[in-house]
Order: structure tokens, then sequence, then C-alpha cells
């Protein structure tokens, strides 16, 4: 053979095996998820039409992938005329492949496929679930595991538990409902905080110090649920794993706005990962797992029992079982019902992360972030640029929006980050509630006291009144959400997108972007109707997060006597438009009806201490209206309204009041009697 032939040839052959080498290289592990609506009767209650499936499944398959392999997930929506999104969560993923629609990835429409196509770079326990409006409630999530490529922890078997929460409520209607009132759910739960409950619980103090701090106290979960879930189901035996068996299990909160208490039997347990890192193995009696967040947990199998793992949801209306074994069962603690009138906050508002020392070594009773510590440094070199973030986390519960720095999403949109800084960001909650922050794309070092061995996590608690700093490397360019996991709270708000400063989306992705849901300040309906003998008041409203119409109309019976129907009634209504400024803040301006004459007016209200609401309205003629408004709870079913208004420049009758007594076992609907300057009635109210 000539002997430039016989060199062409070997080039041919060593390239063609070259690239053979190359592209199997990465093992491809190819999934194909088809997303349905059906019914399903998941708290054993009712069956609802709206649950939302991957695979015919809730929770969805559990998608398994060794480190280094490629992942091929084929993602068909089959859901009549509903978009669909699925975001890979904790997952380190180039940013078009990250799904969430309109940020970073194309929405997957009605009828149509997306291929998602991204290396497995990691290991660990991590999840998936819909970033679409409100479809992760309603069962669009499920489990991801990724082996490492050498095992480094001696176990047997492998067991994943899928937290998460159940409302036989569409969960459309659950966001429309908060938006009424924050309050909306506290009535099914049975939580209502009241002057009576206060002396009982001996929190009397507590109670008042909040109303004058015009808080209505801490606020452990916003919905009402009808079941909480491991595996989707309330109740049931998820491993027949041998005695002697040494078992690794994979928990995930995959609920939509519940903290959980997870226990295992009566033992500690010997926590071992975090967030899909494995961390300095250590010994707790319960973890509390903030929405989003994984614990791995290492337990061998005790001789003769059936362990219980049990999540309570942290308001105390629930928890999940599901057992592990074989034999007699070994039931977990049962948590305690949350004291409404207790002293919360700060870091300490999880119920306590001390530790003790027993028998094999220190355990501590509620582990947090606070107790994590990295098996190996995570500290970034001291010349590294930092480039800090102050995030301060706020809302306003009653109206139900949530902001980060005073401005919901769609007002402030970026948080503009430069590659190769260390970006520290410090969350300052000044709220009631508990915020899971989440990353997308990143893990970041939580600061805790193990400095240099600070935790890595994709989410963190921010508890109430409290502080978390995390920092991480800016190292993998693209436009990634920052949120709160609660899922209400970044529906209404809570949200960010932190953007390289370099970073140029796809013309495909910037056309997407013009179209983000997140961009758009929705209005929602409130309605509120008073039928007594005396008196008749009707209240609707329509509101978004800063801006609010309302149209009231009242009107009273003048006579001196009760259910007087022959006597004279006034009538006066507003319809004003109002510019919230703060939480206890807004301006108005608008029109009034009173005394037969119509007029323009503006004003202001505000909220005093004791959570008493004031307003001054003054009209185009000179006239004033003062008014105040408050509510005493006295027990959980019985309650006054009273009101007061001062025209001062009414003669005869500038004083106007209402005191109503009112029995309300339900948010819609309460009944009673009601006294006003000139008349006892009694009658009706409901709200819609």
């Amino acid at each position: 053979m000539d002997l430039k032939l016989f060199a062409l040839v070997c080039l041919v052959v060593c390239g063609v095996t070259s690239f053979g080498v190359s592209s199997a290289h990465a093992r491809v592990v190819h999934y194909e998820l088809s997303a349905t609506r059906t019914t399903v009767n998941l708290s054993g209650k009712k069956s609802v039409d709206f649950a939302l499936q991957l695979n015919g499944s809730i929770p969805a398959p559990t998608l398994e992938f060794t480190e280094d392999d490629e992942a091929e997930i084929v993602v068909t929506n089959n859901i009549p005329g509903e978009e669909l999104s699925v975001h890979w969560h904790g997952v380190l993923v180039p940013p078009e492949m990250d799904g969430v629609a309109y940020v970073t990835t194309p929405p997957i429409f009605s009828g149509e496929s997306h291929t998602f196509r991204f290396p497995i770079r990691q290991s660990g326990t991590y999840w998936y679930h819909s970033h679409t409006d409100v479809q992760e409630q309603k069962g669009l999530y499920g489990a991801m595991v990724f082996h490492p490529k050498k095992k480094t922890l001696a176990y047997g078997r492998e067991v994943v538990a899928v937290l998460s929460d159940w409302s036989d409520e569409n969960a459309t209607q659950i966001l429309k409902n908060l938006r009424k009132d924050g309050d909306y759910y506290l009535y099914k739960k049975g939580t209502i905080r009241s002057l009576w409950g206060a002396v009982q619980a001996g929190g009397l103090g507590t109670y008042l110090d909040n109303e004058w701090s015009r808080m209505g106290g801490m606020d452990l979960s916003d919905v009402g649920y009808d079941a909480f879930l491991i595996n989707g189901k309330r109740d049931s035996q998820i491993s027949s794993a041998k005695p002697g068996e040494r078992i690794r299990l994979r928990v995930i909160n995959a609920a939509a706005s519940t903290y959980f208490h997870l226990a295992l039997g009566m033992d500690p347990m010997e926590v071992v990962s975090a967030d899909g890192l494995d961390i300095q193995p250590v010994r707790a009696k319960e973890i509390l797992l903030g929405m989003a967040e994984t614990y791995d947990v290492l337990f061998t199998v005790p001789a003769r029992g059936n362990v219980e793992l049990r999540a309570t949801a942290q308001d105390g209306t629930g928890f999940a079982s599901a057992w592990i074994g074989s034999g007699d069962r070994v039931a977990a603690p049962t948590r305690p019902i949350p004291d409404a009138y207790g002293e919360h906050g700060g870091h300490s508002g999880h119920g306590g992360h001390h530790e003790h020392e027993g028998h094999h070594g220190s355990v501590v009773e509620t582990l947090g972030v606070d107790n994590l510590r990295s098996l190996k440094a995570t500290a970034f070199p001291s010349s590294s640029r930092v480039h800090d973030v102050k995030l301060v986390l706020g809302g306003d519960m009653e109206r139900y929006v949530w902001h980060i720095n005073g401005k919901a999403m769609f007002e402030d949109r970026n948080i503009v980050i430069h590659e190769g800084d260390v970006v520290r960001f410090e969350f300052q909650n000044e709220t009631m509630m508990h915020h899971p922050m989440h990353l997308h794309g990143h893990f970041f070092r939580v600061l805790n006291k193990n400095e240099e061995f600070s935790p890595l996590k994709h989410t963190v608690d921010v508890p109430p009144h409290g502080t978390r700093t995390i920092e991480f490397l800016a190292n993998e360019p693209g436009e990634w959400m920052l949120h709160c996991h609660n899922l209400y709270h970044m529906k209404t708000g809570m949200a960010r997108v932190v953007k390289y400063s370099t970073f140029t989306p796809s013309a495909e992705i910037a056309a997407h972007q013009k179209h983000d849901h997140h961009q758009h300040d929705h209005w929602y309906f409130y309605g509120k109707a008073e039928l007594t003998t005396n008196r008749f008041e009707s209240l609707v409203r329509f509101s978004q997060t800063w801006s609010q119409w309302d149209a009231r109309v009242e009107s009273r019976n003048t006579a001196s006597r009760a259910f007087a129907f022959d006597s004279k009634w006034e009538v006066e209504g507003d319809l004003f438009y109002r510019r919230w400024l703060h939480a206890y803040f807004n301006v108005l301006a608008g029109g009034m009806w009173f005394d037969n004459e119509l007029s323009g007016a503006v004003g202001c209200s505000y909220l005093l201490p004791l959570l008493i609401e004031s307003e001054v309205v003054l009209n185009h003629r000179g006239k004033f209206r003062v008014s105040a408004e408050k509510r005493i709870q006295w027990t959980q079913k019985f309650l006054t309204d009273a009101a007061i208004r001062w025209r001062p420049d009414l003669t005869g009758r500038p004083v106007e009041y209402e005191v109503s007594f009112m029995f309300k076992s339900a948010w819609s609907w309460a009944a009673g009697v009601v006294l006003t300057d000139n008349s006892l009635g009694a009658g009706v109210r409901i709200q819609f």
C-alpha cells in the first residue's frame, strides 16, 4: 500500500475511534415524562378533578442518574389548555435548561414537548417540580437521585421519602382566597387567636404586645390543608427492610407552603447530607425541613421493628406517616401543638437547636442549618472581591402581599452581579413567617458558627425577625431565579432574578421574557355584605400589590327604636382609589355620596397601635370625616367589631358608631347583633 494512503487510512481510523470514545464517554440516561390532569382522592375525604400528574402518579417518578451521566428528559404537556414547565431543583444546569418558563426556558404549551439535556455534575438528593402558576401544589413534583461515581457511605438500601401538602381546594382558588384575607384559613385550621385564648395560655402579655406592635402573632402556615403526604399517601409502608439492614433515607420537602418537623421512631437520626451534599454527620431527635430542602439520614432497622417516619406540619394541624421495617410498630413522638401565644423570634423561633450530651455523643433537639458543618473548608480566599447585597424580606399578611426591599418582582426584576465576584446576600426577615430562600443554578455558603466549614446549600430558612447571610462564587453566567419557596409568597412578589452583567439570553428566550408572568401585577377580588334590621353595608374591592379600588354603600336606620322598618333610612357611599405606601399606610382619592350630595374627596388611612384602623377624608367642600375601627376577638368564635365616625361640620349628629357582637365559626359568614348610636338590630354578615 502506498505510504501516503496508509497514513491517511490511519488518520481516519484514529479519528473515528476518538470520536466514538468521546461520544461514549458520558452515558446518556433517557426519561420521558407526560403531564396530565386527572381525578384523585388523596385526602380520603373527597375526589377532585384538578390534580396534575407526571406519568400518572403523585409524586412523579424518581429519576436516577450517576455522576457524569448525560441526562436526556423529554417532557410532554398533555394538560388541555394549560402551559407547563419543569425546574430541576438544586441541579447545576446550563441556564437554558433550568426550566423556569419565560425566564430561562420556553413554556411547554399544551400538546407540545420539550427535551432537556444536561450533564450530571454532582451527586446527592434533589427534586423537580413545575415552575408555572401553582401547578406544584396540584401534584407536579418528584425526586431525583444522583449516585456518586464512588460510594462514600456504607449502607445497603436506599429509600426516598417525598413530603408534601395537599388541599381538596384548587390551588388557584387558594391564592385568590389568601388575597381576600391573609387570615382566610385560620377558621379551617382552628388557629384563631383570641383574648380568652391568651388568658388560658398565660400569654396575655404577648398577645397585647403583638397588638400594640401591629402584628397578629406568629404565622407558621398560611393555608389550611386537608392532608399531609409522604410519597403521595397519608400513611403507608414505604419499605419492608429486614432487621439489621443499613438504610440511606433520602427526604425531600416538596410541600408548597409547609415546614415539617421530621422524626424517625424514638431514637435520634444520623443526618449525613443536606441539600444533596454530604456533611459532618450529626445526630438529631428531629429535623425542621423548610420547603425545598433535602436531608439524608442513615439508620439501622431494629430487630422486629417497623419504624415510623413522621412528618408533622409546623403549625400542628396534622402529620403524615411512613413505615420502614417489619414487625412491631415503633411510633415517632407526637409533637405538642405550637403555642400561639408564646414568645417567638430570631433563630430560636424553630423551637430550639440546643444540644445535650447522650451516651453516644451530642444530640441536637431540632436540627436546622445552624447545626450543619461541611466536610471540607468552603471559605473563599480573603483576596476575593466581595459584592454585598442586603435583601429585606417584607410583606403585609392582611392584604397578602410579599416583597423584597419593599418591592415585588414586577417592580424590580434584577439583582445584577459580576462574574468572578464573591456575592454575599444578607437576608433580613421583617415578617412573622419563615421564608425558605432558594437560589437557582448555584450552591451557596450559609455563614454559621462553623466559619470556614460553613455548609453549602441551595435553599436556606430565614426565620421570623431573623437574619441569614449567604455567599457564593459567581461562576455560573446566566439569569437565575432567587425566591421564597413558599409557593404563595413567590406568586405574590417575593422573588428576583440574579442576572450576570455580561450574560445575554438567546433571542428565543428574550422574546419569551417580554411575556413573563412574574412581571404582571394581577388583580384580585374581595366582597362583603352586612344585613341587619338597623343597617346595611356592602363593600366590593379590587386590589393589586399597591393599588386598590373600594366601592362601599351603607344605609342606616335613623329611628330611635329597634326593628323600625317604617322609619327613614339614610344612604351614603364611597368610591375610592387607594395607593398603599406601606403595610400601615395608604392615601386615597375618589368620590363620596352623603346627605344627598356628591363630592370629590382625598384622604389617608393609617394602622395605629393595637390594630386600630384610622382614616381621615376631606371632600372638596372642606368637610372632614374621621373614622376608626377595631376588632376584638373574644374567643375563637365570638368577636366584636367597633367603629366610630366623626364629622365635625355636621350639626345635630356629628358622631356615629356601630358596635357588633357576632358569632363566627367560618371565614365566610357571621351572625349576631349590632348596636348603632340610635338603634339595636340583628342580622348576618357574609364575605366572598
